[in-house]
């Protein structure tokens, strides 16, 4: 990723490397990064109005188009859910808040539901006076401290403290599962053609597993179940869409962007491509010494 910009300059293969025959590949994966709120946390999690509209605040307030442009160096496109390209229940045609940036209406949101700067320390408070400060769970590589400073900066224009805990990704993930984190940045892949995979974080059955946000929700389970029965079709569609619209409400997650893989390989590569679920290919390509320049 950080040679695209050289090797893939406004995504088309740089003329030096056309010359020489190498060719390339850019292809969105069938994958979603995403951050994700504690719903037991006692500050970002519960359902009631404040709740939900902290984190919908804090998702408004994240710049997302930043985060591609210049952190990601444009290699992703903006996610409108959790679910993933290339499955069942992605549509591209699909808008919903989850890719909105919007700092204003993240203000207007904290003010209307009572979270104020009661003290004039440039900090707001929770509605009961508390202070309100978020811990962000993170890793101490130097990808993940610009990811966090564009988090910072970004939760700083809204008036909403954030510290950052810094653990190695398995101590994080152990606390993941144990329900013991804030608000933490992962990203999940598809393992096959079928969006269902996806809604896995959203399934009561499965907290403190897939579900590391502990969402419940009675309807999101019940869509859940239904998705499991039915074939793919329009009824199955319109529960996918019902999905989208209970994530982007209750906002335990916010989905940021789907990845982008490039991919460039010299002409006596044969039979290269990069999977859609997966990561398996090595067992489908083979050299070409005929097309090896002489040594």
């Amino acid at each position: 990723g950080e040679f695209v910009s050289q090797a893939m300059p406004n995504g088309k293969l740089a003329p030096n490397l056309a010359k020489r025959g190498i060719r390339a590949m850019r292809q969105v994966n069938s994958d979603t990064g995403f951050i994700m709120f504690n719903m037991e946390d006692p500050v970002v999690g519960g359902y009631t109005p404040d709740k939900v509209a902290l984190r919908r605040a804090i998702s408004l307030a994240y710049d997302n188009e930043r985060d591609i442009r210049l952190l990601r160096r444009g290699q992703a496109i903006p996610a409108q859910s959790n679910i993933v390209p290339h499955t069942t229940g992605y549509d591209p045609a699909y808008k919903s808040e989850m890719s909105d940036y919007s700092p204003p209406r993240a203000n207007a949101l904290l003010d209307l539901f009572g979270y104020v700067d009661r003290d004039g320390d440039g900090w707001r408070e929770l509605p009961d006076g508390k202070p309100l400060s978020l811990v962000r769970t993170t890793q101490p590589e130097q990808v993940n401290r610009e990811f966090d400073l564009l988090w910072k900066k970004s939760l700083d224009a809204i008036g909403v403290r954030t510290t950052f805990l810094v653990q190695s990704f398995a101590e994080n993930l152990k606390a993941g599962r144990a329900g013991k984190f804030q608000v933490w940045a992962l990203a999940g892949s598809a393992a096959d053609p079928d969006g269902q995979g996806s809604l896995q974080r959203f399934d009561s059955t499965q907290a403190g597993g897939q579900n590391m946000a502990r969402f419940r929700n009675a309807r999101m389970d019940e869509v859940y179940r239904q998705l499991s029965m039915l074939p793919d079709g329009p009824e199955r569609e319109a529960l996918f869409r019902e999905a989208k619209l209970i994530a982007a409400v209750y906002m335990p997650y916010r989905a940021l962007q789907h990845r982008i893989s490039t991919d460039i390989w010299h002409p006596w590569v044969v039979g290269f491509r990069r999977p859609l679920f997966w990561q398996e290919w090595w067992h489908m390509v083979d050299v070409d010494e005929s097309a090896r320049p002489a040594r």
